[in-house]
């Protein structure tokens, strides 16, 4: 025993009192780590599903070979050859996406009425 502020305390106690704290420290900093990661995760999804959103948006209002279109939370520029749709987006945040839309060859022929 040793003497600590004129009491007497048995060594052990404070050598498990401090393996305590030190295991509480790597659990919380185990849990907090995963906390961040979790919601850095959530962010890129955030972000990858407004960027997707706005190049399926932007996909109906293609009416030229080559263009852009504005949004609140980005722009889109896109490339219409043949029938490949190939669209860029850059959100705000400067990050780019890069999506390739294959389109159906639009047919100028009227659908023939079935008669009965």
């Amino acid at each position: 025993m040793f003497t600590l502020l004129k009491k007497e305390v048995k060594a052990g106690i404070l050598l498990y009192a401090l393996l305590m704290a030190a295991i509480f420290a790597l659990l919380l900093q185990f849990y907090l780590g995963r906390v961040v990661a979790s919601e850095r995760q959530h962010q890129a999804q955030i972000k990858s599903a407004q960027a997707y959103l706005m190049a399926e948006i932007s996909k109906d209002l293609v009416k030229d070979d080559s263009g852009q279109y504005q949004f609140d939370k980005g722009l889109v520029t896109y490339q219409h050859k043949d029938d490949v749709l190939v669209e860029t987006v850059t959100l705000e945040s400067k990050e780019e996406f890069h999506y390739t839309f294959y389109l159906p060859k639009k047919e100028n022929q009227a659908p023939e009425k079935e008669s009965h």
